[in-house]
């Protein structure tokens, strides 16, 4: 059994006999504290592997990624459009960006709909590209 979830699951006999009682309030209270406690810790957890992961990407990948999800948290681009826009703003080569795209969804920073090698192909931020995005905008560590 998972150490993080235990303290989640109550065995159906306990919840039984557990009334609309002063135990059952204070049983109640305990459990609540205890998964608070635990949200808590895999909140800090996820937030520090947000650090290593991004301490993991260069600093180009680090502009690219920052740049392109501003974009991208306005609206829907293509990853070819999405390059050309980041290719003049950064003076670096289409392939270049391109390839640091591809590489950053790769990673699961981003994800791409629509079929592979089409240039109409869709970036969209991942869950984990939004919170990195949203947790570290300001300081572009």
């Amino acid at each position: 059994m998972n150490v993080l979830l235990a303290p989640a699951i109550i065995q159906v006999e306990e919840l039984e006999r557990i009334e609309e009682s002063k135990e059952g309030i204070i049983f109640a209270r305990k459990r609540i504290k205890e998964l608070e406690n635990s949200l808590i810790f895999l909140n800090e957890l996820y937030n520090q592997s947000l650090i290593i992961l991004l301490d993991q990407l260069k600093d180009k990948q680090k502009q690219i990624f920052f740049a392109a999800s501003k974009i991208l948290t306005k609206k829907n681009i293509s990853l070819n459009r999405l390059s050309n826009m980041l290719s003049e703003r950064f003076d670096l080569s289409f392939s270049t960006i391109k390839w640091n795209l591809t590489k950053l969804r790769d990673i699961g920073l981003f994800e791409t709909f629509g079929e592979r090698g089409n240039t109409k192909t869709i970036l969209m931020l991942t869950h984990l590209g939004l919170s990195l995005y949203s947790n570290f905008a300001q300081t572009g560590k």
